[in-house]
């Protein structure tokens, strides 16, 4: 009897904490709007633009190693470089994050 009343415990418990898990899962919260000073800009692009040229003697060591060609690499630089003028014309506001298909800072569409 004594197990019986046990099991039963220990499955009421489990049940309670998959119950407070899920529930926790799907509260959602809503973005926060930040304004960012210019100071804060120029800090941000200058850590984006040692970032950048750090990433690109590294692709460039790549390609000259032979693990990409020298078309890879100029793409790859271009691509880096069309991410970093968009991250420029967004204030530096990165959408790291999307949650259920949306993403916490929407860009702004013209």
């Amino acid at each position: 009897m004594k197990k019986i009343i046990f099991t039963l415990i220990a499955v009421c418990m489990l049940s309670l904490n998959f119950q407070g898990y899920a529930s926790a899962e799907d509260q959602r919260t809503a973005p926060q709007k930040v304004n960012l000073s210019d100071a804060q800009k120029h800090e941000l692009d200058k850590l984006h633009q040692e970032l950048f040229t750090t990433k690109k003697a590294l692709i460039n060591k790549y390609v000259e190693y032979g693990v990409f060609t020298k078309e890879q690499g100029a793409m790859m630089i271009k691509k880096m470089n069309e991410r970093y003028q968009k991250l420029k014309e967004n204030g530096y506001m990165m959408n790291w994050h999307h949650h259920q298909g949306k993403m916490l800072h929407p860009q702004k569409t013209n």
